[in-house]
């Protein structure tokens, strides 16, 4: 099995390797064909039943490749996120930077370029123009600049990890008591993430030890998060669990992740933050129905709710260095 596996690997990356030779031309494809496993975008460009999402990956590729065909000092870092597409672990990053490239610098409803002079990827600015020097970072390292706007951007993934969490949680507890059947929980899914990633540990022993102490536990509510209750299924048959979900509740356990990234907030130019949402990076969102209520919510609270709050940021972010309030971050 592990040769066939290795076989496998082997076909997948190759593919994609060929794919983008095709597009860019030959040697543009530089990582190592021979890494140990694929991950979900290089897999899916070789199902049959991804059809529609290959369709439109290649589609993007050729855009961004006529886009910059006339300029190679400027295709130069994208390519290098071409590459990075083939990383286990760098894709979504990649992933997110190419959709953002791709989606300001062209308007795909009428198929026409939006900008005079393509978007400049992989920029750094000294870290005075920016509160890189507050948080004591080296520099500003930016994804890109809109020379016709004068505007820079930085790209971040809109990713919610709490259903990778628990289904790691699940993996090793099954690897324990193998006559497990299946293990889910119940929950409210605008939970923090940041409370489970910092329980997590505790709430895995918290199972074993419930286990141990019962080997046909069907139900367990968590002391370690009492917002989280399990169900547990040690013969074949129909299990089910029940979630709920409130995009005013998740803006409201999420938005502070934006000062996450306050090293990129520039002091004397225009920037953004670019938050890239994809099915394959946030599970969440990707099963509501509210997204567009969910994207208000976080937007009134990034930008409304600390409108003239004189609160110091180090609240916020302990190692920032300054006197500055939340408002003027």
């Amino acid at each position: 099995m592990k040769i066939k596996s290795e076989k496998v690997v082997k076909s997948e990356l190759t593919n994609y390797a060929s794919l983008i030779n095709r597009i860019f031309g030959k040697g543009t494809a530089t990582f190592d064909i021979r890494q140990d496993q694929p991950n979900t975008v290089v897999s899916a460009l070789n199902r049959p039943g991804k059809s529609k999402f290959k369709n439109n990956f290649i589609a993007r590729l050729k855009r961004i490749k006529k886009l910059y065909n006339n300029y190679p000092s400027l295709i130069s870092p994208i390519l290098i996120q071409v590459n990075e597409i083939a990383s286990e672990k760098n894709w979504q990053g990649a992933f997110a930077e190419l959709s953002a490239y791709d989606h300001l610098n062209y308007d795909l409803l009428d198929r026409q370029n939006i900008l005079f002079s393509p978007i400049a990827p992989d920029i750094t600015l000294s870290k005075k123009s920016s509160l890189a020097l507050e948080l004591k970072k080296e520099a500003a390292n930016l994804d890109g600049y809109l020379e016709d706007l004068n505007l820079y951007f930085d790209t971040k993934v809109l990713k919610d990890n709490i259903g990778e969490i628990l289904n790691g949680i699940y993996a090793l507890i099954r690897e324990r008591f193998p006559n497990l059947v299946n293990i889910s929980a119940e929950y409210d899914m605008g939970i923090s993430f940041d409370v489970l990633q910092l329980k997590r540990k505790k709430l895995l022993q918290e199972l074993i030890n419930a286990i141990d102490q019962n080997l046909k536990l069907r139900n367990h509510r968590s002391t370690t998060i009492p917002e989280l209750s399990f169900v547990l299924s040690w013969e074949g048959g129909v299990s089910f669990s029940i979630r709920t979900y409130s995009p005013f509740r998740h803006a409201k356990e999420h938005y502070q992740n934006i000062f996450i990234h306050a090293k990129k907030f520039l002091k004397d130019s225009p920037s953004l933050i670019v938050y890239v949402n994809f099915p394959w990076y946030n599970q969440v969102l990707n099963q509501a129905q509210d997204l567009e209520v969910f994207q208000r919510s976080y937007a009134r609270r990034v930008f409304c709710q600390h409108k003239n709050d004189t609160t110091l940021f180090t609240t916020i972010s302990p190692d920032f260095v300054g006197d500055h309030s939340i408002f003027e971050v």
